[in-house]
């Protein structure tokens, strides 16, 4: 290039004559101790460089790239991570502008992991690069440093990896259902194989469960999902009904199966919802079989309702089948007591469960501090929280006295503290206490810090019997500050001894990923930063400018009295993984957290300024939290899960879990048997059978499940029989080696007893049903009797209303003929005689007609149904009982406004508010107007007709078994034969219904009729 061939040689025509180009230039490059490489550009069809040949690379080069001279391949091919770093740019950007270019760049990658200086410029048509890796110098301090925290980063990313993947083969194995969604549209992240069971091959991961299973449409499933994730609530479920089409037949009904389950929010660093985490348990058979009962009630009462309107319809004629009527109602109610009991205790029984499990819950067990509770002057573990026990993996601490458990506290003040707390009652409290541990996994002793208080616990006496015990580990922080302080010292200590290679020392510092910044004066300017600082302030013009100036956000934050208080009173103050918060031109608010430390800066003994020093820990911080969160989502699955669950551990199954469901159900406390031997911890297990069982799931890797198993457990001091359902899931490692056993279990044994119970009740009520058949069978021959006695009776009546009309017809005549012929001789007899023969007559042909109506009543199931409109059909009625209304006095009221038609046989419907509304104009109290008033009613969609009036009434207590019988009358003062009331229970009887009756004497009567 033009610009290029200008740049003046600096090299005299003698030299060059002394010194050969060709040779001069083959020297350089063979013996130059920095790296030297020779590129050429690959360009697109655009005319962009994307990439670059490789056309030489010297022997320094060779060493430091551990690539030979001249490789194969492209520049990307070999050192893709060159794009992230941004050193491919600049090698493009000094090949297009023909200027020298300089870069420092920290790059790790590529198999490469050191800090290299770099320059580059165009010669003709390639580009010259020369580079020089600090791996051949020494390491500073602020690097090594460096090099140490990238390393703890590495291992905290390894330990979270190894966590994740532990999270995410227990789940895995787990033995109930487990899936993950994530986001609003609940796409699935993670399925266990007893969940994908669920919808057999069908795909799950990748898909939203909208689209996975769409069957879900019109069940509840997709609401809840999208309430616990709007709202970050959890959600439980017991024994919700879910249909799905579990082997992908698409059938026209689907299965329906029951499940308990959860739905927990999962929360991401920020704690913000991000998806749901689902744990899930089929109890179908525990519902089927309560349902069974239920369903065996209902046919019980079914079958005494039908056994009883059987009895009623015969009980005037049958008085022996009405006693076994009431045996058997009796047996029926004892066998529900029975079944409401029993249903009642298990009500009672898991409404205990749940208020214990709750109250579990809200105990320290969660407490995130190190808690434990020491009795009596040995000073015992009495009780100890999960967060104080993974202080010591491995070491059981409970029922054992303290120097026991941890010996080599011995002589520590921690123990002389204890003690003296024990002694005197006074609590003791101290920051950043120093503990040695001995370490589970060597035997190491190592140091260990806590915020730690000893507070005396008192009886109900006052006196001390115990301690009470909180802490919290501070390792991390005070050994940060320990090694920021170290480090600081070094550093000041440095800067003061070597003043003369202060612009080295800038130069690592400019190097340096860490910021590093001197504030001068008390209002804090910038008077130096290196790049690492600009980068956190990126866009600003830094130099010169106080720090609440240049990031007004830090003084909200709090940095600004932070740095005041350095500057007033000349101490350190240290800062471990503190939040920041960094407001860039163009972007949200960004959270990074730093290490730091601001140390006064003096000269002639006066505080002048603050040194600043701070490493940004942000991915460290992110994936602990993350660590933990994943960790208490674990835990708190576990501990809320519907079912009892426990993983033991080893040859020996030691129990490294147990949920309170799987405590209460083996009828021992936590402390009882966590990190406890099985079979030691529960001495009743043995002989039965379980160590052969959890053996084979061992030795095999193969599931084993049981249903119904009877196992021998202690309930309130005593060993009882259990019935349980259960599974032995067999856990593995990464190397598919078989290192423990998980158990999800299920208490059974009230199901058990009901179907016992429901057993022995279906024998009985067999026994009873065969009793029941013989009294049938009695029954029936009894009816076929009164079948043929009713048609007699309707034989006689059809006779006597026919046959016997005619005659009175006759009678009725002839006595007319004879009263106008016939001359009575004492006018007295005519005056008691004639009148005495009209009402004769009269009676005898209204009971002849009242005969004929029963006659028509016993065809009334023929006649039709017809829509009738019941005010129409009233008033109809009312005209022909208006001269009774007038001479009563009567006031007829009526509301059919919940129904103003019904449809019935109208001409039964007619003769039904006939003879009531006669009935009660006939009966009516003289001594005050009549009041009659008729409305009707639904009852379960069925019109019910309501007649009230103010009459005389009558007992009806005293009559009610007669009521309804054939010419029986309650008054006698006027005229009637008694036939209406019993036409009127005919009808409605014939249409399938009944009538209620309430009356009372001097206050009037009202009639329920259930048309």
């Amino acid at each position: 290039m033009a610009d290029a061939a200008a740049v003046p040689s600096p090299f005299s025509t003698d030299l060059r004559k002394l010194f050969p180009a060709d040779d001069l230039l083959v020297g350089l490059l063979e013996n130059a101790l920095n790296g030297v490489a020779l590129y050429t550009p690959i360009r697109a069809e655009s005319g962009e460089i994307v990439d670059f040949a490789i056309q030489l690379l010297n022997p320094a080069a060779q060493r430091m790239l551990r690539q030979p001279a001249r490789p194969a391949g492209t520049y990307l091919q070999h050192f893709p991570h060159t794009v992230q770093t941004g050193v491919f740019t600049f090698h493009c950007e000094a090949f297009e502008s023909g200027q020298p270019r300089r870069m420092e760049v920290n790059y790790q990658g590529d198999g490469l992991d050191n800090y290299f200086l770099l320059s580059a410029r165009r010669v003709g048509a390639g580009l010259l690069v020369s580079f020089l890796d600090t791996a051949d110098q020494p390491r500073s301090a602020v690097e090594k440093a460096l090099r140490e925290s990238q390393a703890r980063e590495r291992a905290a990313l390894a330990e979270a990896e190894s966590q994740r993947a532990s999270l995410h083969e227990t789940f895995m194995q787990a033995p109930a259902m487990i899936c993950i969604f994530g986001g609003p549209e609940h796409v699935f992240e993670l399925a266990n194989p007893l969940y994908q069971k669920l919808v057999g091959d069908r795909p799950l991961v990748g898909y939203p469960i909208r689209t996975a299973m769409p069957e879900l449409e019109g069940q509840p499933i997709f609401g809840l999902l999208d309430e616990v994730y709007r709202t970050g609530e959890t959600f439980r479920a017991n024994e919700m009904l879910v249909q799905l089409d579990h082997d992908n037949s698409h059938p026209q009904e689907l299965e329906k199966r029951y499940y308990n389950f959860i739905y927990q929010a999962r929360r991401n660093a920020q704690g913000v919802v991000d998806g749901i985490l689902v744990f899930a348990y089929d109890v179908t058979t525990q519902v089927e079989a309560r349902q069974q009962i239920a369903s065996s009630e209902q046919q019980t009462a079914t079958a005494n309702e039908e056994l009883a309107s059987t009895n009623e319809e015969i009980q005037a004629s049958n008085t022996e089948l009405l006693r076994a009527q009431l045996l058997l109602r009796e047996l029926n109610q004892e066998l529900e007591a029975r079944v409401a009991e029993r249903t009642a205790q298990v009500q009672a029984a898991q409404a205990e469960a749940e208020r214990q499990q709750t109250r579990l819950e809200q105990f320290f067990m969660q407490a995130p501090a190190a808690i434990c509770i020491l009795d009596g002057p040995e000073l015992v573990y009495e009780l100890v929280n999960p967060a104080y026990q993974a202080f010591f993996p491995g070491r059981p601490l409970l029922g054992r006295p303290l120097l026991d458990a941890l010996p080599e506290i011995a002589d520590h003040a921690v123990y002389r503290a204890f003690r003296k707390v024990f002694e005197t009652g006074i609590t003791h409290e101290e920051p950043a206490l120093l503990i040695p541990f001995v370490r589970s996994s060597d035997g190491v002793l190592e140091d260990r810090y806590f915020n730690y208080i000893q507070q005396a616990r008192y009886d109900e006496s006052g006196q001390i019997d115990g301690i009470l015990v909180f802490a919290l580990e501070v390792t991390e922080q005070v050994m940060a500050r320990q090694q920021a302080d170290a480090l600081q010292a070094k550093l000041l200590a440095t800067a003061r001894r070597q003043a003369q290679e202060r612009e080295t020392l800038y130069q690592v510092f400019e190097q340096t990923p860490a910021i590093v910044g001197l504030l001068r004066g008390p209002d804090h300017r910038v008077e130096y930063f290196n790049n690492a600082y600009q980068q956190l302030v990126m866009g600003r013009l830094v130099r010169g400018r106080p720090v609440a100036e240049l990031q007004p956000e830090a003084v909200g934050q709090g940095f600004i009295d932070l740095l005041d208080r350095v500057y007033r009173t000349g101490e350190t103050y240290y800062g471990n993984e503190v939040a920041l918060q960094v407001e860039r031109e163009g972007r949200p608010r960004q959270t990074s957290y730093l290490n730091f430390t601001y140390q006064a800066y003096q000269e002639q003994g006066q505080t002048v300024g603050i040194s600043v020093f701070a490493y940004d820990v942000t991915e460290q911080v992110l994936a602990r939290q993350l660590r933990l969160a994943q960790q208490r989502q674990l835990n708190a699955l576990f501990e809320q899960a519907p079912v009892a669950i426990a993983v033991l551990r080893g040859p020996k199954y030691l129990v490294e879990l147990a949920n309170p469901g799987m405590c209460e159900l083996w009828g021992h406390t936590r402390e009882e048997v966590l990190d406890k031997l099985l079979f030691e911890a529960m001495p009743e297990l043995q002989g039965q059978g379980f160590a052969e069982l959890l053996n084979n799931v061992v030795a095999t890797g193969e599931v084993y499940a049981a249903q119904e198993r009877p196992i021998r457990l202690p309930r309130q001091d005593q060993t009882v029989e259990v019935y349980v359902n259960f599974v032995y899931q067999p856990l593995h490692d990464g190397a598919g080696t078989t290192t423990g056993v998980a158990v999800v279990a299920t208490d059974v044994s009230e199901q058990v007893a009901a179907r016992q119970l429901l057993a022995q009740a279906n024998a009985e009520l067999s026994a009873a049903n065969q009793a029941a058949v013989a009294r049938n069978a009695e029954l029936a021959a009894a009816n076929q009797q009164l079948i043929r006695t009713n048609q007699d009776l309707d034989n006689f009546v059809y006779a006597a209303s026919h046959d016997l009309k005619q005659p009175v017809n006759n009678l009725h005549g002839l006595f007319e003929e004879l009263r106008t012929v016939t001359t009575f001789t004492d006018p007295d007899e005519e005056d008691m005689l004639v009148p005495m023969i009209d009402e004769a007559l009269h009676q005898l042909a209204a009971t002849i007609d009242d005969l004929a109506a029963v006659g028509q009543a016993q065809q009334l199931p023929t006649l039709p149904a017809e829509t009738v409109d019941l005010a129409e059909l009233t008033q109809e009625v009312l005209q022909t009982l208006q001269p009774q209304a007038l001479a009563a006095r009567a006031r007829i009221t009526t509301d059919f406004s919940a129904r103003p038609t019904i449809s019935y046989a109208r001409a039964n419907l007619r003769t039904i508010l006939l003879n009531l509304l006669s009935n009660s104009l006939k009966y009516n109290d003289p001594s005050r107007p009549c009041r009659v008033h008729l409305s009707l009613w639904l009852e379960a969609g069925r019109p019910v007709l309501l007649v009230e009036d103010n009459g005389l009434g009558f007992d009806v207590d005293r009559h009610r078994a007669e009521l309804f019988h054939l010419f029986r009358r309650f008054h006698d003062h006027t005229e009637g034969t008694g036939v209406g009331l019993y036409l009127v229970n005919r009808m409605v009887q014939s249409h399938g219904g009944h009538i209620e009756v309430e009356s009372e004497v001097g206050v009037g009567s009202t009639f329920r009729l259930f048309l």
